[in-house]
């Protein structure tokens, strides 16, 4: 199977970020889903927030491939890029907390990745091992592009489209939420990174949301992969 990055995925962890962050402070803890279904949209026009990114994209060899609804998130959709000639996905979100944006990946087939992205939060989670990934929330379609190419590792690289992207990006976000689970959640380091990039700086925040979301992590069980 082709694997997409997910770093990609990392998207998608930004949103439980927030939720995560957000929640801690008002006491209540939500935990992202270990799996997630993708959902597709016939209706071109709940696409239309990716419009303002599709002309970049498309001048740059990208051509669409989905639109889609996170079926265990409400209120998340996403539209799929790839430029199958240089074997790059863009994927453009529209979250009701984290707004519109967008990442850019690349994998070898050796399952190492890179990914930049215009993601508001997450900057300070670790990555699974071989993916690298970048956070810039003022770079353009091009920069994004730029850094991608520019820091990837020597090809071959996977390639996906339109009849391989939903599987691939449910199957990754699985294994890689399966790897977070296996460090038993979040480390302490990593809240207190996106809490301080948040603006909180409450110890007894930073504390309880640590051990609410790494006892969650405990308490799911384990089940790698997809439907």
């Amino acid at each position: 199977m082709v694997h997409i990055a997910l770093t990609i995925l990392g998207a998608l962890l930004v949103i439980g970020a927030i939720i995560r962050i957000v929640s801690a402070k008002c006491g209540v803890l939500l935990k992202p889903p270990q799996q997630i279904q993708l959902v597709p949209v016939d209706d071109r026009a709940k696409g239309r927030f990716a419009d303002s990114h599709r002309r970049e994209l498309e001048s740059l060899g990208f051509t669409p491939i989905g639109i889609y609804q996170v079926r265990e998130m409400p209120g998340v959709t996403l539209v799929a890029f790839a430029n199958s000639f240089q074997a790059v996905c863009a994927v453009v979100y529209r979250h009701p907390l984290a707004g519109i944006f967008v990442d850019m990946c690349c994998m070898s087939e050796d399952g190492s990745g890179v990914t930049a992205t215009t993601a508001p939060a997450a900057a300070g989670l670790d990555q699974p091992p071989g993916r690298k990934k970048f956070f810039d929330t003022q770079a353009t379609i091009r920069q994004l592009y730029d850094r991608v190419q520019s820091e990837r590792m020597p090809g071959p690289y996977q390639r996906l489209d339109a009849s391989t992207f939903a599987r691939s990006f449910e199957t990754e976000y699985a294994h890689e939420m399966e790897w977070r689970k296996k460090r038993g959640g979040p480390t302490e380091a990593e809240v207190r990174r996106e809490a301080a990039a948040m603006g909180i700086k409450s110890e007894k925040v930073i504390q309880k949301a640590t051990e609410q979301v790494r006892k969650q992590y405990q308490d799911e069980p384990t089940h790698p992969g997809v439907r």
